[in-house]
């Protein structure tokens, strides 16, 4: 789990850390939105009292914020993509040989990939990052 930074994405950890004094361990944008991701056990303490400081950071950066849970493998893959991909929903998810098949309603399924499939490409950037799929399919 190899993630690359750049300068934004480390002008907007440090901001989060000045804010929340928890360290996050990436940062990356889907869809108009930066995500952080942060050790489980201080997801509380990330997000502060009645979500205060997720109200800051969006002040702050002009954009919308999404505080999630580090991944631990795999076996967070659901849970992982269902935090990114909110408010939108799937049915299930299937792995197999680094492809992954997300299966939606068809009217979430249009949400998912995006216009000119651009949701579906960052979502494929972020999931190759944390978990080395190479394919990201939509049924």
């Amino acid at each position: 789990m190899k993630v690359k930074l750049d300068v934004r994405s480390i002008q907007c950890m440090n901001l989060f850390e000045r804010i929340t004094h928890v360290k996050s361990k990436y940062c990356f944008d889907y869809d108009s939105t930066i995500i952080f991701i942060v050790p489980k056990f201080l997801m509380s303490r990330a997000l502060g009292e009645r979500a205060r400081n997720i109200a800051k950071l969006e002040e702050n950066l002009h954009r919308k914020v999404r505080i999630i849970a580090n991944p631990t493998g795999i076996i967070d893959l659901e849970r992982f993509v269902k935090a990114v991909i909110f408010p939108h929903e799937f049915k299930k998810i299937v792995v197999e040989n680094n492809e992954i098949y997300i299966f939606s309603a068809p009217r979430t399924k249009a949400a998912i990939i995006g216009r000119n499939k651009t949701r579906l490409e960052g979502l494929s950037d972020i999931l190759e990052k944390f978990f080395g799929i190479k394919k990201v399919i939509i049924k």
